[in-house]
C-alpha cells in the first residue's frame, strides 16, 4: 500500500479530492482491522474526476453491478454535483446531505497514479507458398510458416483506488470511518467505458466476495 492510502482516513476527504483528476479480482486490497460485513440499506458510489463523462461512466457503471447483486445503490453526482462550492464542501453540509439522503456507506473511485511503460506485442505468424513437389504421379503445393519477431510498443497503465466508508455510527467531523480499500491497475484502456467496466467489476466482486458489503441475495 501506498504511503498515499493514510490520506483516506477520514470520510469528508473525499470531497476534497473531488477537485483533482481521476477503473478478475483486484491487484490490492485491504479491510480495516475487526471490521465485519454488514447489509447496507443504501450507498453513494461517488466518482473523483474533474471529466464529468469519467465520473459517470464508473459511478453508473458500479451501481448497475451493485444493483445487480442486490445492494441499494445511488450515484454520487445525484447528490454531489460535480462543481460544488467552497461552502457546500464544508464538513457540516456534507453530513447534511448525508443525512438527508439516508446514507449508510458511501464508495469512492479514483485515479491514484499513472505509468508508462512497455508491453509486448507478439509478432504474427504466416503461411507462404514455396514451391511444388511431386509424389508419384501427383503434384503438391509446398508451404512454408513464417515468423515475426516480437516487438514491444508503448502503454500507459491507471491505477484506480476504491475507498469504502461505513457511516452507520452517528457522523460528527472529523470522525474515522474507511473500512476498506482496495486498487488495480487497467493497461491501455480501449475506450473510457472499458476501463470503467474493468475497474468496477473488479472492484464489486471483491467486496462481495469479502463479504466487505452483504448482498440481499446471500442473507
Amino acid at each position: 500500500m501506498k504511503t498515499f492510502k493514510k490520506h483516506y482516513r477520514y470520510l469528508l476527504i473525499f470531497i476534497l479530492l473531488l477537485t483533482f483528476s481521476c477503473s478478475p479480482k483486484l491487484s490490492s486490497s485491504f479491510t480495516k482491522e475487526n471490521y465485519t460485513g454488514k447489509a447496507y440499506s443504501k450507498i453513494a458510489v461517488v466518482g473523483i474526476s474533474k471529466d464529468l463523462s469519467s465520473r459517470l461512466a464508473f459511478e453508473k457503471t458500479a451501481v448497475d453491478l451493485l444493483q445487480k447483486k442486490g445492494v441499494n445503490a445511488i450515484q454520487g453526482i445525484n447528490i454531489f454535483p460535480q462543481n460544488m462550492s467552497e461552502t457546500e464542501k464544508q464538513p457540516s453540509n456534507i453530513i447534511k446531505i448525508i443525512k438527508e439522503n439516508d446514507l449508510d456507506g458511501v464508495i469512492t473511485m479514483g485515479l491514484i497514479d499513472t505509468k508508462d511503460g512497455h508491453r509486448y506485442e507478439q509478432g504474427g505468424t504466416y503461411t507462404i507458398p514455396a514451391g511444388y513437389y511431386r509424389v508419384g504421379k501427383h503434384i503438391y503445393r509446398r508451404y512454408i510458416t513464417l515468423e515475426e519477431p516480437g516487438y514491444y510498443v508503448p502503454s500507459k497503465s491507471y491505477v484506480i483506488e476504491a475507498v469504502f466508508y461505513n457511516l452507520k455510527r452517528e457522523l460528527v467531523e472529523g470522525q474515522d470511518t474507511w473500512v476498506w480499500t482496495g486498487e488495480s491497475s487497467i493497461v491501455d484502456p480501449s475506450s473510457l467505458q472499458s476501463a470503467a467496466k474493468s475497474f468496477t467489476s473488479r472492484m464489486v466482486g471483491q467486496i462481495i466476495k469479502d463479504g466487505i458489503i452483504v448482498s440481499k441475495h446471500k442473507q
